[in-house]
């Protein structure tokens, strides 16, 4: 898969072209601030599709979790003493409040801090103080939601009553990141949050391969040919390959022992909300979009994984590459798009135009536009 990818990165190269949509599309500026538009994706995407909602290596041993609130669900992503990653409603059975408050961790057992109510790795409730006082309890343990693991992915969906069809929604998405091994990595369990506002501005950064050399010119974009991506889609989602400079030193069918890392960079992003960038070599950076509890409103969560575990020297390594990329995501990335959140309402009626050059975010937007047709 990398080879042909490389070979495609470097004709595009030579020839001075990305891959292209046939022709430009308009999106108005509304789909990002109107109120209605923003519940419509809510009930219609996130409350019905698969979510990938962790890496399986993020919770590599028992007891291991990851926790977020995805579209008022607070969810705790865990792996059970039995050894089955489940996705579970972070949320007690008895009044409500959350079993965890940590992103993530290993714990024996999750236990709610409001009354002391205490839960096991797969989600059943082992724990209640003054039992005997308390009369008839009539649940059994937290929420599950439906989960599968795929290709190192943890898929859920937020309906406790919905079903998985990962082969058709995935559409082959699972083969290009089965080659990605994610398995073999390990987080650095310490995450960055980055507040931004609509999630579809967030969205729209990570899907477009146009402004690398721009915007982050002085930053990550210095090793970096801008404008020449391959685009490859998925169902809804899309794989995104951005040529290195050091491409131009390859030619057709020449042998070389670097790595394939050292010429391009890969983004795979799973639609609607997650962003793995990297993962062809040595390092991976996973970022969730949340979409907050308004339309102007979100947050990115995001982590970073390494091939080998994070321990001695590798802590201090890790957490400089975290802080070199939320500086670079909040200064850049982050004060772009909530400048241009300020100016919808300059906007009006008005459109956004995304070239043909830009075809990564013409079907994102196309897929919400499918997923919600009555807007």
């Amino acid at each position: 898969m990398f080879d042909e990818l490389l070979s495609r990165l470097r004709d595009n190269v030579r020839r001075g072209l990305p891959d292209q949509a046939e022709q430009p599309m308009r999106v108005p500026a509304s789909a990002y601030s109107d109120p209605e538009q923003f519940e419509r994706e809510m009930n219609e995407i996130f409350l019905r599709v698969p979510l990938m909602v962790a890496l399986a290596c993020e919770v590599r041993e028992p007891g291991d979790y990851v926790a977020f609130d995805l579209v008022g669900r607070p969810l705790v992503v865990v792996r059970g003493d039995d050894g089955r990653i489940r996705t579970l409603l972070n949320v007690c059975r008895h009044r409500g409040a959350k079993v965890t408050d940590e992103v993530c961790g290993t714990a024996r057992r999750l236990t709610c801090p409001y009354h002391s109510w205490s839960y096991d790795t797969t989600g059943a409730l082992v724990g209640v103080p003054g039992r005997d006082t308390f009369g008839d309890i009539d649940v059994g343990g937290l929420v599950e939601l439906p989960t599968e693991v795929r290709s190192g992915a943890v898929f859920a969906t937020l309906d406790p009553d919905g079903e998985l069809d990962l082969d058709t929604w995935l559409d082959g998405l699972d083969d290009s990141l089965a080659a990605l091994r994610l398995d073999e990595f390990h987080p650095y369990r310490t995450p960055t949050y980055l507040d931004s506002p609509n999630w579809k501005l967030s969205a729209d950064g990570y899907l477009d391969g146009y402004h690398i050399g721009y915007l982050h010119r002085n930053t990550i974009g210095r090793k970096a040919i801008t404008n020449r991506n391959t685009y490859d889609f998925f169902g809804p989602h899309v794989r995104i390959g951005f040529a290195a400079k050091a491409i131009e030193e390859l030619e057709p069918d020449m042998p070389t022992d670097r790595p394939v890392s050292d010429f391009m960079s890969l983004v795979h992003y799973v639609f609607p909300n997650v962003s793995l960038s990297g993962g062809h070599g040595d390092t991976l950076m996973m970022s969730r979009l949340l979409p907050g509890p308004a339309v102007g409103e979100s947050r990115t969560l995001q982590f970073q994984f390494y091939r080998e575990p994070i321990v001695g020297d590798m802590v201090a390594v890790a957490e400089e590459k975290r802080q070199t990329y939320e500086a670079v995501v909040r200064d850049e990335d982050c004060a772009t798009i909530f400048e241009i959140g300020a100016a919808l309402r300059a906007v009006g009626d008005g459109h956004f135009i995304f070239g043909r050059n830009e075809p990564g975010n013409q079907h994102l937007h196309q897929t919400i536009a499918e997923h919600t047709p009555h807007g």
